[in-house]
Formats: C-alpha cells, structure tokens, sequence
C-alpha cells in the first residue's frame, strides 16, 4: 500500500483566514480595519470575500502579511440572491454568472481557489447548502468549510468526507475552518494552517489545492506519514484516526498518534480535540 501524504511538502505553517466580509457587503468592519485586526491577531494571509463584489486592500501588504482579494457568489437561482454560495479566493474580478461547475471551472482558470461555503447552511430560503452529491459533480480542485459558525460543523464534515469518498483521490477536496466573519462575534474562530515556503499568494494557493494545510479552531497540530503510518502530533488530549466511512479505526491519548493502515479504508482521516477546540487533517488517501 502506498498513503498519499499531502503534507510532504517543504514550508513551515501560517495561520489563514478564507472568508470574511467588510462593509463593502455586510460586515461592520472596513476593508483595512478587518486587515489590521486579523494581522495583529497573528495571521499571515486573509482573503476578502464579499457578497457579490471583489474586494481589495493592499495597504498592511509587507512581508509577514498579505490581505488577498476575493469573492462570495451566491449560485444558481437567477437574479435573486439565493442558492448555495461560493467563495472565489484570489481573483480580481466576479464569475458574471453561469452555474456552479462553470463557475468553479473559471476560477480555476482564473489563477484563483473556489470554497464552498457552510455546506449545511439552511439560509437563503433553505437554498443555501452543498449537498455531498453536488460537491461531488463539481470539477476539482476545491476547498468544503467543515467548520463555520453560520453552519452545523458535525453535518459539514460528514458531507466533506462524502463528497470526497465519491470523488476519489484523482481530484483533491480540501478541508478548511473559516470564521465568515461579519463581526467581533466571529472573529478569530476558525481558520486554516497552510505550509509555504513563501509568503505569496501563489504559495497560499498551491497549499490550498494541494491539501497541505490543516483546519483548527484551536488546536496547533503536525500531520504526515512515516513507515507505511499516519502520524498526527498535537497540543490536543485525544487523536482520533477514521476512514472515509466514519469509522473510528483508532485513538491514542496524549496528543501522538500512529495508524497503520490495513488497506480497506479508502482515505484515514485525523481529528485532534482539546476541550471544544479541534484540528483536521487533510485524507490521506490508502492506494495499492
């Protein structure tokens, strides 16, 4: 057997934030209050995702900092504002329709990243959410929240390792957390660790589509594969490994844990708890 180990890549971890609103739409921040505030809260990259509008603020842009523009469309219901939506993470303008395979197609094509948002969301008139079946038809790569405080984290996971299950490990779908923040209440909550060797937006996307990064609401974790095992280490009281059915397949206590695969779980996944506070890895696909 062979693991697929996204993570076996050079780099050292930032912290990123993938969704967040200014006044532009409907958040209370200004586009360079919302940057200052996530910059001194020690990330290194955050992208703008407006509704319908593209945002850009370049002005803290240096060298431990970058604010990147991006998009939130909502998809698939004409002229009015429903149906589930789509972040466009670094492009510089909106899709200008078309559904949402085209869309995810063109942001690809555009140098961007496309994220679907709070899959279990029941807003917009309960037109909101990715089922796992409409993840899956979409074209790859692409990043599903499994953490947003809008949404049901249990349900957004679930319909994650769905979609990736069906998918298979031809075209990677990405976990990350995301705050969505509006406001003070959901700042700093959610977010992602990406492994660069730069800080650029180039490397932010290489990380993101190809899985080597980890989602966190808390928890500083390391995540790879040694000796024919997944390995996790992590500031966390509990390491819990499932395969791509939901199966507990092991835990271990004290925040190191090692799981051989015996070659019937599809992909193992691992989730690291401390308290309330969680990371998750990426799959680590189990190919003969």
């Amino acid at each position: 057997m062979h693991l697929d180990d996204p993570y076996a890549v050079p780099g050292v971890y930032r912290k990123a934030q993938l969704h967040a609103h200014t006044r532009r739409s409907d958040g209370r921040f200004e586009p360079l209050e919302l940057a200052r505030r996530y910059r001194d809260a020690g990330y290194a990259f955050l992208c703008f995702t407006d509704h319908e509008v593209v945002t850009r603020c370049d002005e803290l842009n240096d060298g431990a900092f970058l604010a990147l523009p991006g998009v939130e469309e909502a998809v698939g219901w004409g002229p009015l504002p429903l149906g589930p939506h789509l972040g466009r993470l670094l492009v510089d303008r909106p899709s200008e329709g078309g559904g949402a395979a085209e869309r995810v197609a063109r942001t690809l094509a555009d140098g961007g990243v496309p994220s679907l948002h709070h899959p279990s969301w029941n807003g917009n008139l309960w037109t909101g959410g990715w089922t796992a079946a409409a993840a899956a038809a979409l074209p790859g790569p692409y990043l599903i929240e499994i953490w947003n405080p809008h949404s049901a984290p249990a349900e957004d996971l679930r319909r994650w390792a769905r979609a990736s299950r069906a998918r298979g490990p031809s075209a990677r779908i990405t976990a990350v957390a995301a705050d969505d923040c509006h406001g003070t209440v959901q700042f700093d909550r959610g977010w992602v660790m990406v492994k660069v060797q730069e800080l650029s937006a180039a490397a932010l996307r290489r990380a993101l589509l190809g899985g080597a990064c980890y989602a966190s609401t808390g928890v500083v974790a390391e995540f790879g594969a040694a000796g024919g095992a997944v390995v996790a280490r992590a500031e966390a009281d509990l390491v819990l490994f499932f395969d791509a059915d939901g199966r507990e397949r092991a835990r271990a206590t004290g925040g190191t844990g090692r799981y051989a695969p015996e070659g019937d779980e599809g992909f193992v996944r691992v989730e690291c708890r401390a308290g309330e506070r969680r990371a998750w890895s990426q799959a680590f696909w189990v190919l003969p």
